[in-house]
């Protein structure tokens, strides 16, 4: 199969350069070519495609093949360039080929060319494959400076003795420039002149170990890493590699941890021990033995404030005599005043503000080092808790926090057992009133049966009281409806007073005979009327005929109306409730004046828009309301004198009345008194065992609106 090869041919003639195709295709070679005559032609053909091999005729018109090189050489393309000439001569190839043609060819002997060709194109592949090594080689050399320069660490490579041939730039930045570091001695450069040699650097791989540890410096601040590796050169010598880092964070940070660990141990510890439930002096005596094995003190006692003095509350380490020098101080002393300050103290030393018996004593303990700080609730001061030793100690300040951390916790303790305490008190406490509300609840049960007893009595004697009195009183009122309307008899005005005074107090005792057995009835048969579909309207028509003689006295026009839809209650007590209101619109109403009575259906939505209303009469309102979609809405208006909006609500308790019917009324014998005061209070009851509603809306001197709501 012919090998592709891709020649650019710098001639003139298109004959020698079809002689020179045919001489390639013999060779076994399948050429792609362009021919070029000029070195613009040159150049761009060059810029234009990849090239494998240059065939350059010496003599063209205006152009030769010292030109072509130089435009070869100027494109930076190494390309395989070879002369064919007709005539050269001898000088004038050697010149050529200085300029860096590869070889020169007859055109009259062509038996060279394929070799030849094949020869350049092998050698450029090598020169190419050579450049590209040696570009590599830059490359990563390149790079590995880069990297080498680049590591934070100080990098020093030494010869067997440890003089130092070669450094990072983060190395030279450090001690000041290279200048300051190759070709020293590198103990010198970390330890001074005039030290002795060290081991961190000095035959430190004569087994050929690496080594690494962890130094400080003289001439340097802070914790460093020494990492050192044995390394071979070239012709059999041998150095060492150190790489040194800077760890003084690494260290302040493992030491950080260290002290945290020992302090949130030492939490950890006080937490887990101290329980509120053990009692004060346990407590406090287990808070003084966990500082004691935590924090490696020697001397501590706590103190609380007990009745305006600081009293030793525990103490462990000190002395008969110190303990008792220290048992009870005044507020006034000056250990107490720095106490209620709320801030640390401490001293080397017992110095003035020991008490002065207690300096004596601490001295003679030995004391040397100790601190205090306040326990506090809060913003309050009750007490003081104070550690020491006998060593130099310095308190800093995170010491002092630990201590104050852990004061705090043990004055939450304390608040905790003074609570556990008050709660076991209350606890007893309430435990003694439970005991007592039993009794007491004994007492009501039986209280509460008698009352029942009573009530049940009450409601027999009302019965049949009423019953015994409505036979004497119809007879009274007859006879003297009779006396008065139907006898003809002639009296005098006194005779006639006195007889219409006699029927109408027979009238009222009649009625409040009947208000009481109603009232008796709803509380006897409690929530649960006996209901059945009923006509309100109807009913209310019913109630109407009731009073129609004395209606025709009065000229009050009453009119009835509305939906007859069936609703269901309890006949009696409904036409009891209708009758009541109807009553009472009589007879608050002046003469002609009017009495309407209608009724609705409404829906359950329409009802929650009466709430700000209905509150009034109702707080628990709708709770005191049977859910229902639909309820049936009865009203009573009259034209009357109206009811004051203060009195509204109360006009339903028990025997209240309101108005004075003599301002309004032209009757002579019906409807002359204001009754019982029981209607209303009858008429409330009613429809809470019908679980509905009952109100009232009214404007002074132009009438009221009485409303029933019963559910559907």
């Amino acid at each position: 199969m012919s090998k592709l090869l891709k020649v650019l041919l710098v001639e003139d003639s298109p004959e020698d350069g079809m002689l020179l195709l045919r001489e390639l295709k013999r060779g076994g070679y399948q050429p792609q070519h362009r021919r070029v005559e000029s070195a613009p032609q040159m150049r761009e053909t060059l810029k234009a495609d990849n090239w494998d091999v240059i065939l350059s005729d010496y003599h063209l018109p205006g152009f030769d093949a010292l030109g072509a090189l130089r435009v070869l050489h100027d494109s930076g393309q190494d390309l395989p360039f070879i002369i064919i000439s007709g005539k050269v001569g001898e000088d004038l190839a050697v010149a050529a080929m200085k300029s860096g043609a590869h070889d020169y060819l007859m055109k009259d002997n062509l038996t060279r060319l394929i070799p030849v060709v094949e020869r350049e194109l092998r050698e450029a592949s090598e020169r190419r494959v050579h450049r590209a090594t040696q570009e590599e080689v830059v490359r990563a050399k390149a790079e590995w400076e880069a990297v080498f320069n680049a590591v934070s660490d100080l990098i020093f490579i030494t010869d067997s003795e440890g003089i130092v041939e070669r450094c990072n730039r983060r190395a030279s930045d450090y001690f000041g420039g290279y200048g300051q570091v190759l070709g020293r001695w590198i103990d010198a450069i970390f330890f001074g002149e005039g030290e002795p040699e060290q081991k961190v650097f000095r035959f430190v791989h004569m087994m050929g170990n690496e080594v690494e540890e962890d130094v400080t410096f003289p001439n340097l601040k802070g914790w460093y890493n020494v990492a050192s590796y044995p390394m071979k050169f070239e012709h059999g010598r041998s150095g060492y590699v150190f790489i040194i880092k800077d760890i003084t964070k690494r260290r302040e940070v493992e030491e950080e941890k260290r002290t945290t660990d020992r302090e949130l141990l030492t939490m950890y510890a006080v937490a887990f021990k101290l329980k509120y439930t053990q009692g004060l002096a346990k407590l406090t005596g287990e808070l003084l033995f966990q500082l004691h094995n935590m924090l490696q003190m020697e001397f501590s006692f706590i103190h609380l404030y007990r009745k305006e003095r600081l009293a030793m509350q525990g103490s462990l380490g000190l002395s008969a005599g110190m303990d008792a020098a220290m048992k009870s101080l005044p507020k006034t002393s000056q250990w107490s005043h720095l106490t209620q300050k709320g801030k640390p103290f401490e001293g080397d030393g017992a110095d003035d503000r020991f008490p002065p018996k207690a300096r004596g004593e601490a001295k003679e303990m030995g004391i040397h080092s100790w601190c205090c700080v306040p326990i506090m609730v809060g913003q309050e001061v009750v007490g003081a808790m104070t550690v020491g030793t006998r060593s130099e100690r310095v308190f800093n300040p995170r010491e002092v926090f630990l201590l104050s951390s852990i004061a705090g916790q043990y004055a939450v303790l304390v608040e905790n057992y003074n609570l556990y305490d008050q709660m076991k008190e209350k606890a007893d406490e309430l435990y003694r009133s439970k005991e007592e509300l039993k009794v007491n609840l004994q007492k009501v049960r039986r209280a509460n049966l008698e009352l029942g007893r009573l009530n049940t009595a009450k409601n027999n004697f009302i019965g049949i009281a009423s019953h015994e009195l409505k036979t004497p009183i119809t007879s009274i009122m007859g006879g003297s409806e009779f006396l008065l309307k139907y006898s003809g008899l002639q009296m005098t005005p006194e005779q006639h007073s006195i007889l219409a005074s006699v029927y109408e107090g027979a009238s009222q005792l009649r009625k409040l005979v009947e208000d009481l057995l109603s009232i008796s009835r709803i509380e006897t048969q409690g929530t649960s009327p006996q209901k059945r579909p009923v006509n309100l309207v109807q009913l209310a028509r019913e109630a109407h005929d009731l009073f129609i003689l004395p209606l025709s006295e009065r000229h009050i026009a009453v009119h009835v109306s509305g939906d007859e839809s069936p609703v269901p209650v309890d006949e009696a007590f409904a036409l009891l409730a209708v009758k009541n209101l109807l009553e009472n619109a009589i007879k608050f109403t002046p003469d002609g004046g009017t009495v309407e009575l209608t009724g609705s259906k409404v829906k359950s939505n329409q009802v929650k828009s009466m709430v700000k209303t209905l509150k009034h009469f109702y707080p628990n309102f709708p709770g005191n309301l049977a859910q229902a979609g639909t309820y049936y809405h009865f009203q009573v208006k009259d034209s009357g004198i109206g009811i004051p909006e203060e009195e509204r609500v109360r006009i339903f308790d028990k025997f209240y009345g309101v108005g004075e019917i003599e301002h309004h009324t032209s009757g002579t014998t019906a409807f002359m008194s204001k009754g019982s005061g029981l209607g209303l209070s009858i008429v409330r009851g009613i429809m809470e065992v019908h679980q509905g509603a009952v109100w009232v809306e009214s404007e002074e001197g132009k009438g009221s609106t009485f409303s029933l709501l019963f559910p559907l």
